[in-house]
This record gives structure tokens, sequence and C-alpha cells, in this order.
């Protein structure tokens, strides 16, 4: 457990404090319990109840393993007002299951869940937190597992700290939005920022990939911020959702942690300050000015050159939220769902469109395929991460093949090819374009040649 406002709860003997229908634990996670060599269809989980300083919004995490034909659905549900809501449910999530939030509210209606937060308008605010998660799976040998549920709360009264002043720089890669899919507007910010703050690690992922794991259907957006930290989660990092301090912040800076922070600001474009997703990868302090700074990550910004950026510290805490997305190193130990990457071939058509193969067998994109296609051109640069090459979209013909552009085709050369599905499954080939053909060579012009001629005696 973390500070007292924000509860991380994770391991067996946590775990073990709750209650347990139909439900075991495996090796620290919550996993279906089994009969007779299989897995039981359906299993619930139910944490203590917690008593929290008073608070107007909550925010609920989980970090789950979820194979094909299996689910989780978390659920929570709030103590104000000398009573306790219904229980309210974020939604059932699996990596290639369509994700979609829920709206819901109490009977009062002073107390509402709305995508992935619920805000507690009772006066008074809320005082105490339930958490629940449900198990199901259609496959009596495979079962989710799930390793983390994290609740955050927002104090009415927050005794912000600010903790030791830090001069530390933590690296962290740069993706702006102009460079990947726009299908996601301004809202692929977050799938930009956690795609950085998982690759510093090692990793090397595509933001799009994130974005099509934790896109909340409901909406068509990336806005979820619990789909976001479940995404991650896949990926097998540790990640949740938290209500931060500056004293909190760099603690996790001095951690060698860089977060997730959300500030709200006004951009090109905006009339009125919006939220925005930054990466935050440190703190110093100026001697010229005699002030302290904050290193953030701003994926607005115009090119991947200028994302890095620097705030004054006093101008970050008038902007910043408190609401915050933390990430720490992925245990050896884990097993992840993601990144699921296929292997494929290219086949040219009559039509000069290209077709997925695997095996020599064709493998057109579905018809239902609603995610991401574009592709890299080979350039002879070893960029740091491959979210760091330029991205060109492709176009998919109605029978499952991709176009490329004209101006590729006649230029030629060697380019990869990425198609992500909506699942966050993504495609991934190489081809060579054939170079364009050389063109003859012009005929050298005759020359004339005079002959000399020698006068005589």
């Amino acid at each position: 457990m973390e500070q007292r406002n924000n509860l991380v709860l994770q391991g067996t003997e946590t775990f073990s404090r709750g209650a347990l229908d139909n439900v075991a634990l495996e090796s620290g996670a919550l996993v279906l319990d089994s009969s007779a060599g299989r897995y039981l269809p359906y299993g619930s989980y139910t944490t203590p109840e917690f008593a929290m300083p008073p608070f107007c919004n909550l925010n609920v995490s989980w970090n789950a393993s979820a194979p094909h034909n299996t689910m989780v659905e978390v659920r929570c549900r709030v103590y104000a007002g000398n009573s306790w809501t219904g229980w309210m449910s974020f939604g059932k999530w699996a990596p290639d299951y369509p994700r979609r939030s829920i709206n819901a509210q109490s009977d009062d209606g002073m107390i509402f869940l709305m995508g992935d937060t619920v805000t507690v308008a009772t006066p008074g605010g809320g005082t105490g937190i339930q958490l629940q998660v449900n198990l199901s799976t259609n496959d009596d040998k495979a079962t989710p597992a799930v390793r983390l549920l994290a609740a955050a709360v927002r104090p009415l009264t927050w005794e912000k700290h600010s903790g030791h002043p830090l001069n530390r720089r933590l690296y962290l890669p740069e993706y702006c939005l102009s460079a990947h899919d726009p299908s996601f507007g301004r809202e692929m910010d977050l799938p930009l920022v956690m795609a950085a703050l998982m690759n510093r690690w090692g990793e090397d992922i595509l933001p799009e990939e994130v974005a099509y794991a934790m896109e909340d259907n409901a909406t068509s957006s990336t806005g979820n911020a619990a789909f976001a930290a479940a995404a991650a989660g896949c990926c097998g990092f540790p990640c949740w959702q938290a209500w931060m301090d500056l004293e909190d912040l760099r603690a996790q800076i001095h951690d060698d942690c860089s977060v997730a922070v959300r500030v709200e600001r006004r951009v090109r474009g905006q009339r009125d300050p919006v939220g925005i997703w930054m990466g935050l990868r440190g703190f110093g302090h100026d001697d010229a000015v005699m002030a302290d700074f904050v290193l953030l990550n701003d994926p607005t910004a115009d090119s991947d050159g200028s994302v890095n950026c620097t705030m004054a510290l006093a101008d970050f805490l008038r902007y910043f939220t408190g609401r915050a997305i933390a990430l720490r190193r992925k245990p050896r130990d884990i097993a992840a769902d993601l990144p699921n990457r296929v292997r494929c071939d290219l086949a040219r058509k009559e039509d000069g469109s290209y077709s997925f193969e695997q095996r020599g067998q064709p493998d057109p994109l579905p018809e239902d395929f609603s995610g991401w296609v574009a592709y890299t051109l080979h350039d002879g640069v070893a960029h740091a991460t491959t979210a760091h090459r330029t991205f060109r979209r492709m176009e998919r013909t109605p029978e499952g093949c991709i176009l490329f552009p004209a101006d590729q085709l006649a230029a030629g050369g060697r380019c990869s090819v990425y198609a992500v599905d909506q699942t966050g499954r993504m495609r991934v080939a190489e081809v060579r374009l054939p170079a364009p053909p050389k063109p003859a060579a012009s005929p050298a012009p005759p020359q004339d040649h005079q002959s000399t001629v020698q006068p005589g005696p």
C-alpha cells in the first residue's frame, strides 16, 4: 500500500485478506478455482472494506492476464451518506474483447460513474470503498489471472506535501501526435505517453498497439485511464492510477520511475484549457534564476524533436490536476499477453495491391478490421525505437489487401508494414518494392572526322 489515498493491492498475503468465491491464489495472482483439472466457469473476489479520507473522486485500476475466451470485470462500491451504494462496473475487460465503459449512478443520483472515474457529490464526500473482481471463462483449460488491484481517491481536503527538492533527469522517448495514428485525435496523447513509459525500460511497443488495446468502444476514444493501466498490465508492467502531490511525484522520479501526469492547459486551436496527459521525466534547479523546474514530455508538440519540454515548477503545480499513472519495471517472471505480433509475408497481386500471407497461405485483413495500417521506409537511420520512424498510412481494399501510395510504388525501396487491429494484435511484414527501371542511355551523337590533307611539294 502507498499513501492513504492510494491503495495498491497485490501479492498472496494481501489478496488472502479478501473473500474468495470459486477463486484461488496462484503465484500471487487471483485465478479461477479448478475441479478435476478443469477451471470453474465463474468466480468472484471481494476486498475488505477500506476507510478512506473524505473524497470526491475515485479511480480504480487492475492488471491481469486474460487469455482468449476469458474475461475480467472490476466493480466498486462507495460508502457515503451513512450507506453503501450498489456495485458499479467499470466494464467487462479482456485484450481481445470489445471493451466498453459503463455509466452508472446511485439511487439518489449523487454518486455516479462515468468512464473511468466515480464522482461523489454527497455532502461530506465518500469515506469508504470496496472492490470486487469477477473472473469468467468459456474454456475450462484457461483462466484469467489478476495480479494487481488499485484504488485512488482525491481527498476533499487534500493536505499536499512538496517533499525534498530533487535534481534528477530520466530518459523518456519522444512521441508526438502528428507522427502517429490520427484516428483518435488529441486523445491519442495517453497511448503515446504509455508507450514511452514502457519503452524506456527496453520495450519496443508502438503507441498504436497500446491505443487499440485500450480503446473504449463506448466512446471510440483512448481517454480511459483504467483501460490504459490494464493494457500496460497486459504487457507485464505493474501499473495503476493514483492521485499524487509533488512529494509523491518526486518519490517516483527518485525511484527511477517516470509517471504519466494529467495537466490542464491551453493548446493551439483551443479557446479553453483542456486536459493533456504528459510524461514526467525529472526535476531540476536553475541557479541563474534561483527557480525549480519540471521536465516533461508533451505529446501535443509539433514534432518528435520538440516533445521534451521544461516548465517552471510554479506553473506545473498550477496546471497539474493531481491525476497520475504510475508504471514500474516489468518483473522477469511475469507472462505478458501483449504485444501480440504475427510475422507475415506480402504477396503482390495483379492489380498492384499486396496481400498478407502466412506460411504461403493468404491471410487477408478481415471485413471487420477497423485498426491502423501503415508502413515505414528503411532510411538507413538507427532509430531508438520503431515508433520513432516516419509512418505513412495505407489503404485497405475490399478484398482485405493493402495499397502503397503511388509515389512510393514509383520510387521503390525496402519497407516494413504494420497492421494493428482493434484488439492490439499486429501483423508485421517486410517487402522490397521493385525499383523503377533506369532510363535508357541516349546514343552518343555522331562525330565529324575530317581527314588532314598534306600539301604536295
